[in-house]
């Protein structure tokens, strides 16, 4: 118990100093290669854009700091011979190391909170503040689209002439529903915006001669919902069964019945870093609705929930490597050995990545194919120097 507690503080205390040590190198590294950005601009914009990179600093070095901890305590406890006098007292080695494992259990959990709850807008928020700089424009967010057409579902079809996603608007129209495969309604409007229901029953109160339909239930319909597309100035046409057409021309009209949304047509958290799970489930339904491709935002979701254990498998490859290196005298290794698998890891986790999302292998495999991998690796190597 007295050496558990004493390896678990040797590896804590070394943890959070390579951590800071980390943190603030990195820090400094990026300061500098945008110094001539910072230079013109003011100096909450830096504080800003650091707060938002602070999230995302973390939970790329927690892999590579939990590896070099465990290296620089474990490590120096096997040169000072301290895990041979262990051994000869008869204890396992790989018991003696499990407080450690935990802590990377913690950590790995701690990862995937973190990527769930603070990253997705720190993210954004980052790439928000560096929009403006010229050095970024060529990643321009899109917030505006002419002459676009949105599937919504095989039952819904929008076609604008111009949106914005800042004014959640758009003009010239052209909204058709379908049933059966067959067309039914057709809206053609000037106008389109998505305003609160407060602000739709508004206009009603003022002006309910210019809605369509004119009904007194109009509050009764909205009471269930926030918000709603309306429609301005325009026709409607509604196709029968018989062949004929019936067309109306209105004001206003409100679409309260459609569920589509101002960021299906345009999302301004373009990639899976800036969405939690949740968010990229739902944007990969829009974008299969309207028949895009899918697989980038496929992978991206599965690789959140594989991103996480890197932690822990680094971290299992490190201790393998410490008491194995410790027995045979070759200390120095390690940290060679070491560097060498964790850059192959990262290398193959972007190959899985990028053979996810061009089709190569499903997304599921391209994340959590290079996870699968070097935990085999991680099990080899502690087999090899535990003997489990």
């Amino acid at each position: 118990m007295k050496f558990s507690r004493y390896l678990i503080w040797n590896f804590l205390k070394m943890f959070f100093l390579i951590f800071i040590g980390a943190i603030v190198m990195f820090v400094v590294i990026d300061f500098v290669g945008n110094i001539r950005t910072w230079l013109t601009r003011e100096m909450n914009d830096v504080v800003d854009y650091y707060s938002c990179y602070l999230p995302n600093i973390v939970y790329l070095i927690s892999p590579v700091v939990l590896f070099l901890a465990v290296i620089a305590s474990v490590g120096n406890m096997a040169k000072h011979l301290e895990l041979t006098a262990v051994q000869s007292s008869g204890r396992s080695m790989f018991r003696a190391l499990q407080p450690i494992f935990f802590f990377g259990l913690l950590v790995t959990l701690g990862s995937f909170v973190l990527s769930e709850t603070i990253l997705p807008e720190a993210n954004y928020r980052r790439l928000e503040i560096m929009e403006t700089n010229a050095q970024k424009r060529k990643n321009k967010r899109v917030k505006e689209k002419r002459d676009f057409a949105f599937i919504d579902s095989e039952k819904a079809s929008w076609f604008f002439r111009h949106y914005s996603s800042v004014s959640k608007a758009g003009r010239d129209v052209l909204l058709l529903f379908k049933e059966s495969g067959q067309l039914t309604i057709r809206f053609d409007a000037r106008r389109i915006r998505f305003e609160s229901v407060d602000e739709v029953i508004k206009i009603f109160e003022r002006r309910p001669e210019k809605f369509l339909p004119s009904i007194d239930s109009l509050k009764t319909i909205l009471a269930s919902r926030d918000s709603c597309w309306l429609l301005e100035k325009g026709f409607k046409r509604n196709f029968l069964p018989t062949g004929n057409v019936v067309t109306e021309s209105f004001f206003y009209y409100p679409l309260y019945e459609v569920e589509t949304l101002p960021e299906d047509f345009i999302n301004e958290r373009q990639t899976g870093d800036e969405m939690n799970t949740k968010e990229v489930e739902k944007r990969i339904g829009v974008l299969r609705r309207s028949g895009e491709d899918t697989r980038t935002l496929e992978t991206a979701f599965h690789f959140k929930y594989a991103s996480p254990w890197t932690n822990f498998i680094v971290l299992l490859i490190g201790a393998a490597l410490c008491h194995r290196f410790s027995r045979s005298g070759g200390l120095s290794q390690k940290f060679g050995i070491g560097l060498f698998i964790i850059f192959s890891y990262y290398i193959i986790i972007r190959l899985g990545l990028k053979m996810g999302e061009n089709g190569a292998l499903s997304p599921w495999l391209g994340a959590y194919g290079p996870h699968f991998i070097f935990l085999a690796i991680a099990g080899v190597l502690l087999y090899r120097s535990f003997r489990l």
